[in-house]
């Protein structure tokens, strides 16, 4: 071990072959480096070994081990709404004096939490010092588990960890308990600091109960439970809420004087029902003044009931009266008709029209919702999800029916209500399909968060164009360029809506380069019917040449100007974006609210999908097709005429039923009526007109009211069967479901199979399914239900002998569970530092109630090492260094083994040298290379000599005994003899090889004058050795 650090290994099994390996290594090695020198045979075995021991060793999973002595404390600070403020400020204060007791090397971080947990501070070497929360968090709820996780995540590995929780110990979210023990598992430990705190004179209406279903006319008992601390006196109100709108209940017009006693108190109110409809109930208690209460949004509660009388649809148009005939055929059918004008988008985000429905209460009145030729812009995203989840969860009816504003023509397609229709707007027969293609140019914006309203509007745009459309983006970044250029949307939407995340719009200096590029990009699309230009501008850069915006009109692309936020409403630059749209035939629009971009967007998109419509002048027959369904049954077939529709394609789903089909356009399949169930609802799509412009002649056709009250009956949510009673109430922090359920006798009804949807405040839907839990009654929990808001449940149940039926109901949570909680409750926080062996602080303070830090901090070191503290060890692998070291040792091996250095010379050179700088004498060894050169001419000019003989001689004789001896090879013996080459054989005209004279000759000279120069250096270095 060095200091803190040592050596460990992963798999230590490998060590084995260490020995294994390196001795027959070594021993062979011996042997077959004999032709080495000792010293250069010893470096060779070293190496190769070495090389092996490194490998094994990086098998072995070697690693350091590192124990670290720092210290990491996380503090986790509750904001929720049930700490009071000055408490708050009491826990930021104690952080920060807690934080100044940390060691040198210590980390201190803060988690601050309410709904969720956010890291306010990353943990680090220094002290905290907090003057308020930083973290935008979710207050409506405690979910100290989740902090205590997020805090677990975001320890260094190479610390001892501990955790500090300052809290009023009211959760009511997730289990500090089961995460405490993941910590006790992790070896954290978990101090607590309970705050403590106290309402004494706190009144709370904890809810209202009234039955969930009545008759139009009863009287019924408003149920009121209000809680309170202390005795107090006060008054308290009733208020009706229906079709959007907020009153005084009629009959409790005055408030009730009320005496609260300590405890729960019980308060019943008379109300009378006098129409149907869907009712929202609130009662307000208003405490006397200097009662001490001290929170006001815990004195309301809500309750709602509803009152059935005649079957109920709500019919949304476009124009006001457009569907007069249909609602007169449905109200002669017996089924009440509400309708609602969609508003026209403007620049503000609408003008006229009526509010529409904006949540499931609002809807609940209607058993289905016909959407009659509105575009999708005039809903927000918002609605556009609760009119599908309306139908799939609530299970009221959808019904959309045609016209120039209708399915994909009213830009409907890509979204929520499209997913609940039984056909899709893309259209599949391409040859009926007319292709559009749209250009963004999007200009720096000087709104408020200008680049995020770009993209958002950008987004809209592309997700409202069909697949087969075409689709660009410019944009300016130091020149006008292509964000994406333009082409077909296909499958490449999801590419573009991130390259529209990614984009950030400049500040275009002129109009005309990118209006030129988007011209020149939607001419080159020859298949194109429509070409579509939308440009968003403050409207200062120089207007476009008059002859640009020839071109643009004489090659029919239309132009939108989008004006936002002009230079303090500069009357110029509203002129110029006013001319680019007059000269183009586009639109303009001055935007004056940002939140009205998306719908505008959308709006444009329309433009171009314009060839979704298909239309003539003379009408045509539509085909009635068998089998019948449920929709039309009994209607004859002699359906008027029509003169167009919406081309729409059928879901591919075996639950979509097409009765009515169109012949034309010719080439696909075109359906005028389709239905399925969707979900727990029914939907239908019409997808020709009501009467006014496509089915003129329907009006007068005398089937018409038993055709439209049909289908509509067909869509139309299931009346409530049978005797079954449903209760949705709140009991902590949970919904309860409750269905009892009786025969026309008032016999227990068993064994029935009940099941259904619940949806949240947010239209987030869970499945839920009830089970008996004893004669006649059937019950399911919902957990988690914390959030403020209204909570549905929608439930179908069947009997064993096939009779089914539904039932709807719903509970109201007015406020947050946090404004629930009267006082602190710290015993979960104490069972969380008992299981993870850490300390409980208690919260002191001074006797006028304030927070004593310094008593409160007396003694107490969150930086502590104590016996209980696990310090960690952190593990570095070494086996890349490993591996790496062994390629480089294996590469001077080979080095070593195949190159031979002469360390003789070497270290007679830098001897030499060393006396040379100590002024000593160095015997010259100048005569030794003179030597060497006078034998290197002397042999070559005998070479010379001899080449120039054997030019006039065909053969020279062999060399006599007597001649000069070849000398040996270097590196062999001198008297090593060679092989003698077997004689070859002798035929005709066949002579055995001779030796060339000039090669032998040549050879042996050579051969004889590295013998003599070796000789002559051995003598030398012999002479050298002597002198040194």
């Amino acid at each position: 071990m060095l200091g803190n650090t040592s050596i460990s290994f992963g798999q230590p099994w490998w060590l084995l072959l260490i020995p294994l390996i390196l001795i027959p290594l070594i021993a062979m090695a011996r042997g077959g480096l004999s032709g080495m020198g000792r010293g250069r045979r010893l470096l060779a075995i070293a190496l190769r070994s070495t090389v092996v021991a490194l490998i094994v060793l990086a098998l072995a999973e070697m690693q350091a081990v590192r124990r670290s002595d720092r210290l990491t404390t996380m503090f986790l600070l509750d904001a929720s709404h049930s700490v009071p403020r000055e408490q708050e400020k009491a826990a930021l204060d104690y952080v920060a004096e807690a934080s100044k007791k940390r060691r040198k090397d210590d980390l201190a971080g803060v988690v601050v939490f309410g709904s969720s947990p956010r890291v306010e501070v990353p943990p680090a070497p220094s002290e905290l010092n907090l003057l308020g929360i930083e973290s935008s968090i979710d207050a409506e709820n405690t979910d100290i588990a989740a902090a205590l996780k997020l805090a677990l995540a975001s320890f260094p590995e190479d610390t001892a960890r501990r955790v500090v929780i300052v809290s009023d110990g009211n959760e009511n979210r997730g289990s500090l308990l089961e995460q405490a023990l993941a910590a006790k598992g992790l070896n954290v430990q978990v101090d607590v600091v309970p705050i403590d705190y106290h309402y004494d004179k706190e009144v709370l209406v904890e809810k209202v109960a009234i039955p969930p279903d009545v008759k139009k006319g009863e009287t019924v008992n408003i149920n009121v439970v209000v809680r309170a601390s202390e005795p107090t006196r006060g008054t308290l109100q009733i208020f009706q809420k229906a079709d959007g709108h907020t009153g005084v209940a009629e009959g409790n017009e005055k408030p009730t004087p009320v005496e609260l006693q300590r405890g729960v108190n019980v308060f019943t109110l008379k109300q009378q029902i006098t129409e149907p409809n869907f009712y929202t109930f609130a009662a307000e208690f208003t405490p006397e003044a200097g009662s001490g209460d001290r929170r006001a949004i815990n004195n309301v509660a809500e309750g709602f009931t509803h009152a059935r009388g005649k079957a109920q649809v709500l019919l949304i148009e476009g124009t006001t009266g457009e569907h007069a005939e249909l609602v007169k055929a449905l109200r002669e059918k017996e089924i009440e008709v509400k309708t609602l004008t969609a508003p026209r988008i403007d620049g503000s985000g609408g003008v006229g029209g009526d509010p529409l429905p904006t949540d499931v209460a609002q809807l609940q009145p209607f058993d289905a919702v016909i959407l009659a030729n509105v575009p999708k812009e005039s809903f927000t995203e918002a609605q556009h999800e609760l009119l599908a989840s309306n139908c799939h969860d609530m299970g009221a009816g959808l019904i959309m029916l045609g016209g120039r504003d209708s399915f994909g023509a009213g830009g409907w397609m890509n979204t929520p209500v499209e997913k609940a229709l039984p056909v899709d707007m893309q259209i599949k027969a391409l040859k009926v399909q007319g292709l559009g293609a749209m250009v963004l140019i999007m200009h720096a914006s000087e709104i408020p968060e200008g680049n995020y309203w770009q993209k958002v509007v950008a987004k809209a745009a592309i997700n409202a164009l069909s697949t087969y459309d075409f689709a660009g983006m410019l944009h300016w970044e130091g020149q006008e360029a292509w964000l994406f250029t333009l082409r077909a949307i296909g499958g490449g939407r999801p590419v573009m809506l991130r390259a529209i995340d990614r984009m950030t719009p400049g500040d275009m200096p002129d109009f005309d380069p990118s209006l030129v590029k988007a011209m020149n990009g939607l001419n080159a699309v020859r298949d194109a019917m429509t070409r579509h230009i939308v440009i968003i501008s403050d409207g200062d850069p120089p207007p476009p040449t008059p002859g640009v915006l020839s071109q643009l009109a004489a090659s029919k692309i239309t132009v939108t100007a989008v004006l936002t936020a002009a230079h303090g409403n500069d009357p110029g630059a509203m002129s110029v974006m006013q001319n680019i749209a007059r000269r183009t035939k586009g639109r303009f629009y001055n935007v004056t609210n940002p939140k009205a971009l998306p719908q505008i967007y959308q709006k444009e998109a329309r433009t171009i999908s314009r060839p979704l419509i298909f239309e003539q002048d003379g009408a045509w027959k539509i085909k009635l097709q068998s089998p019948v369904t449920e929709p039309v049954m009994g209607l004859a077939d002699d359906l008027p005429p029509i003169s167009g529709l919406v081309l729409t394609s059928l879901k591919e789903n075996e639950l979509v039923e097409a009765p009515l089909l169109s012949p034309l356009p010719a080439g696909q399949v075109n359906p005028i009526l389709a239905h399925w169930t969707y979900g727990l609802g029914r939907s239908v799509a019409f997808t020709s007109d009501a009467g006014r412009r496509w089915a003129k002649m329907w009006p007068d056709w005398p089937s018409y009211a038993a055709f439209w009250s049909q289908v509509v009956r067909w869509a139309m949510r299931p009346a409530d069967t049978g005797n079954l009673t449903l209760t949705v109430r709140r009991e902590d922090g949970r919904i309860k479901v409750v269905v009892d359920a009786l025969d026309k006798e008032d016999k227990f009804l068993n064994f029935l199979q009940i099941q259904g949807n619940v949806v949240d405040p947010d239209l987030k839907s869970a499945p839920i399914t009830l089970s008996q839990t004893a004669p006649g009654r059937y019950e399911a929990t919902i957990e988690g239900a914390g959030q403020r808001g209204n909570y549905f449940v929608n439930l179908g149940y069947r009997g064993q002998d096939g009779t089914q039926g539904v039932v709807s109901s719903g509970v109201s949570i007015p406020y947050s569970d946090e404004y629930r909680e009267l006082r602190s409750n710290p015993t979960p926080l104490q069972t969380a530092a008992s299981l993870t062996d850490g300390i409980e602080v208690p919260w002191k303070t001074t006797p006028d109630g304030r927070v004593d830090l310094n008593r409160t901090l007396d003694g107490v070191d969150h930086f502590r090492r104590d016996p209980g503290l696990t310090i960690p060890k952190a593990f570095r692998p070494l086996w890349p260094i490993l591996l790496w070291s062994a390629c480089l040792l294996f590469l001077t091996d080979v080095a070593v083994r195949r190159i031979a250095i002469d360390f003789g010379r070497i270290r007679r050179n830098l001897a030499d040298r060393w006396r040379k700088l100590r002024g000593e004498e160095v015997a010259p060894r100048s005569e030794y290379l003179e030597q060497l050169r006078s034998r290197k001419a002397e042999v070559g000019e005998q070479l010379d000599r001899s080449r120039f003989a054997t030019r006039f001689q065909e053969a020279e004789a062999p060399p006599s005994e007597g001649g000069p001896a070849a000398p040996p090879t270097v590196g062999a013996p001198p008297d090593r003899p060679k092989p003698e080459r077997p004689a070859a054989p002798q035929g005709p005209g066949l002579a055995p090889d001779a030796p060339n004279p000039e090669e032998a000759g040549y050879t042996s000279r050579l051969l004889k004058a590295k013998k003599k120069v070796w000789e002559e250096r051995e003598k030398d270095d012999k002479q050298g050795g002597t002198s040194s």
